[in-house]
């Protein structure tokens, strides 16, 4: 287990970066749809660049372990619906700056299968 503190909210940014830096950058419409998603949760943005601060300072490898320990803490503590909300608002990130990428087709595809989704 990593050193990296999981809440509902933390988990949920996690897996926004996660799903955000599989093109290699953020774009301006990405953030606008985190703002927008984070806003209507409740969950504030502060907490969010905390977080993604946070994550900037892994090593890959830890990096990996956070994502990895982020989707678990949401299949295990996430009702079915709110595991829909999740995936639901992952894919509104990864389709706000156009067609869905291969790296973000392949990360939902991951979430949906591991939440038990699909």
């Amino acid at each position: 287990m990593s050193s990296f503190s999981l809440t509902d909210e933390t988990a949920i940014d996690v897996l926004i970066f996660w799903i955000q830096s599989s093109d290699g950058a953020i774009s301006y419409e990405e953030h606008e749809t985190v703002k927008d998603v984070l806003s209507n949760m409740e969950y504030t943005m502060n907490t969010y660049n905390d977080t993604v601060m946070k994550l900037g300072a892994l090593s890959t490898e830890h990096l990996k372990e956070v994502e990895a320990e982020a989707i678990d803490y949401i299949k295990r503590n996430f009702s079915d619906d709110g595991k829909k909300l999740t995936h639901q608002l992952l894919y509104a990130v990864a389709s706000s700056d156009g067609p869905i990428g291969d790296g973000e087709k392949e990360k939902l595809k991951t979430l949906s299968s591991e939440l038990g989704l699909s």
